[in-house]
């Protein structure tokens, strides 16, 4: 179960990352996370910026699958979106709430790509 703030970041990829889908084009999201005054901040690009805030209280009631180091074949939407949840858990959960997360729609065979890069920042203490 993801919390609401969670769900809204999440809502919005499945939407763009869809459009990769139904166009079969290629397409690329970026998204950044990073502790921003006491809350975290994810900050999605695909062709325009949206903001996201999640309190740190939002993440007590969080609950997802632990993120998967082996190589998977993401075929579809909903496994993106699932590996995503399981991704920014890993960041503001077990990690210091720095990310980077790039998802790539390549048009030819309709497959996804899914790269994660958790940041460690060495002298900063988890909000």
């Amino acid at each position: 179960m993801s919390p609401k703030a969670v769900e809204r970041i999440l809502d919005y990829c499945e939407q763009k990352i869809a459009r990769f889908e139904q166009s079969n084009n290629t397409g690329l999201m970026e998204i950044r996370c990073y502790p921003n005054q006491g809350q975290y901040k994810v900050e999605c690009w695909c062709g325009d910026l949206q903001n996201f805030l999640i309190a740190p209280e939002d993440l007590a009631v969080w609950k997802t699958t632990s993120l998967s180091r082996q190589r998977e074949t993401l075929e579809t939407v909903k496994q993106v979106i699932t590996k995503l949840d399981s991704a920014l858990f890993e960041t503001f959960r077990l990690q210091q709430g720095y990310a980077t997360i790039s998802i790539l729609h390549r048009g030819q065979d309709g497959e996804y790509g899914f790269l994660f890069c958790p940041s460690v920042i060495h002298g900063i203490k988890p909000c």
